[in-house]
């Protein structure tokens, strides 16, 4: 059975299925074309129904704008104002020469206090490092 036969008992399968449907077709020719008819028919009704509803009925969507009337006013991209809680610069105030004891009390940490065996540690191992490199 070579390729060329295979061929032509498809195509000669082919033919037979569309004449069949061909003969179907012309039997119920009246019906079919009544049908495509009212297929139409509804389509146009449909068509016109949902025309002069959306004309009645339209939905309100967003508003018109002027190109006067702005889309978005400035207070969408700002955030509110906040009070300021840094002191404002004096620049007339004349610069300190030194710290008093008053100045420096907030800032004046005692490293001794809770931590005397940590530092005394430390000293003792820099002194020693130092000491090993004297000839």
């Amino acid at each position: 059975m070579g390729a060329g036969r295979i061929v032509t008992d498809i195509i000669k399968k082919c033919g037979a299925f569309f004449s069949g449907f061909s003969t179907l077709v012309k039997v119920h020719s009246r019906v079919a074309a009544a049908a495509a008819a009212l297929v139409l028919v509804l389509l146009f009704l449909t068509f016109l129904l949902l025309r002069f509803r959306s004309g009645r009925d339209k939905v309100s969507g967003p508003p018109e704008l002027s190109p006067a009337d702005p889309a978005f006013s400035t207070e969408d991209f700002f955030l509110p104002y906040e009070p300021d809680f840094v002191p404002p610069v004096l620049l007339e105030r004349e610069p300190k020469d030194g710290w008093t004891e008053e100045d420096a009390r907030p800032f004046w940490t005692n490293p001794m206090e809770g931590a005397e065996g940590l530092w005394r540690g430390r000293i003792e191992s820099g002194i020693d490092s130092l000491l090993e490199h004297v000839p």
